[in-house]
């Protein structure tokens, strides 16, 4: 089958201006449902104030030859079916990925673009893990969802607690897709081509980011004409959505764009 499906869950007011939102790893194909829904809620609280946000996840069917820039048209072509003019774009960490090498590919059809625990490139051990994320997924061992989780929080206090939940948890729909995906952000590196994003850019660090580090997003910041970044202190890759700042320093950005 041609992956291109994408299910999308709207919040926010429907005559808000319209901002595309990409999930993160590990993103069903389907929308989240119960827990996941209520963290979708609360890492869209700011853009949902000031924007009706289409959330979109991962394509099924991914072939498992496919780059970033085939992926990023897919969601170029859902931009182009739905929306008549360039509207808002926001990835959260593969998701930032995706939505940069989209905004660089595709610059007519992003009006503004926020970064959240993303760069143009994985650092050297954020690909490790992914790849070893792999491993055990192709293996079918569900340590993958502990060890990427662990990473995700990285923090020593609470990685017990991490573990356990996340060795519970359902495994993903269409792995085989998954696995593509995360191989396509291990080739990811789009430094060279962003200079070519022409919509005002905010990218959001965490300080202790092991995949996106505030080194990484400074160098993307400088090399895209209109952009700017904040650097959470003391958080991991995944509190990044959790800081308290947040949502307002995303619905700040949106607004003053609009």
């Amino acid at each position: 089958m041609t992956p291109g499906i994408l299910a999308t869950a709207t919040y926010g007011r429907v005559d808000a201006p319209p901002l595309l939102f990409i999930r993160a790893l590990p993103a069903e194909v389907d929308n989240p449902r119960g827990v996941d829904r209520i963290m979708e809620r609360l890492i869209l609280r700011g853009p949902a104030g000031v924007s009706r946000v289409h959330a979109v996840g991962r394509p099924a069917y991914l072939p498992t030859d496919f780059d970033m820039p085939e992926i990023a048209d897919i969601y170029a072509r859902y931009l182009r079916e739905h929306f008549d003019r360039p509207v808002a774009l926001m990835g959260l960490s593969t998701g930032a990925s995706v939505a940069l090498q989209l905004a660089a590919d595709h610059p007519t059809l992003v009006k503004s673009l926020v970064v959240a625990a993303g760069s143009g490139r994985l650092s050297a051990r954020g690909r490790a893990i992914q790849r070893r994320y792999v491993s055990l997924l192709t293996a079918a061992d569900r340590r993958a969802y502990a060890e990427l989780a662990s990473a995700t929080m990285n923090s020593k206090h609470f990685d017990g607690v991490v573990r356990l939940a996340s060795r519970i948890a359902p495994k993903p729909d269409d792995p085989e897709s998954l696995i593509a995906l995360v191989r396509a952000e291990d080739r990811y590196d789009m430094l060279g081509r962003a200079h070519r994003i022409t919509a005002p850019t905010l990218i959001l660090s965490g300080e202790r980011d092991v995949f996106y580090p505030p080194t990484l997003g400074r160098e993307t910041a400088e090399r895209i004409r209109r952009a700017s970044q904040i650097v959470y202190r003391g958080r991991a890759h995944g509190g990044v959505p959790l800081h308290p700042h947040f949502a307002r320093d995303i619905a700040g950005f949106l607004s003053a764009h609009a």
